[in-house]
């Protein structure tokens, strides 16, 4: 397992807890420390981890709108924490990360469904990003990533 994708998976952990617990962004740090401790992950990307989680959850108002368009049978709100935490994280990496290609955020948001969701979040999060993969990259650049009104 690589290290950048050792970095989400805490992440994903760290998301999860906060969104559980539906504390403010202020016990992230708290979150982070915790799970690099727990699971004795010493080749994480620790700056890697704080900005992708202090950004998804900066970021969260967009981002649950933005999968709230692409899942609307099925709202934020009743997303299973983990379904949801990598929807945004994904997304979030697809439209903001100038160093992770678009299908390789694609594809560590299915991944990480495989491994942490449930039996329907593999296919739940492939159909989500995929849609969304091909609505705003496959034949054009988005000129504002988290705008709403496409």
């Amino acid at each position: 397992m690589s290290n950048r994708h050792l970095s989400r998976a805490l992440t994903l952990q760290s998301l999860f807890m906060w969104d559980f617990n539906e504390e403010d962004a202020s016990y992230l740090d708290f979150y982070i420390d915790y799970n690099l401790q727990k699971f004795g992950l010493k080749n994480c990307d620790r700056e890697f981890i704080d900005y992708l989680t202090k950004s998804v959850v900066g970021n969260r108002v967009s981002l649950d709108e933005m999968i709230n368009r692409y899942t609307k049978e099925w709202p934020v709100d009743r997303l299973t924490l983990v379904d949801r935490n990598i929807l945004r994280m994904a997304i979030f990496e697809m439209f903001n990360s100038a160093e992770v290609p678009t299908k390789v955020a694609l594809n560590e948001g299915v991944e990480l469904a495989k491994e942490y969701g449930g039996s329907s979040s593999q296919k739940f999060v492939s159909g989500v990003l995929g849609t969304l993969y091909e609505e705003h990259f496959k034949n054009k650049a988005s000129s504002d990533p988290l705008d709403n009104t496409q």
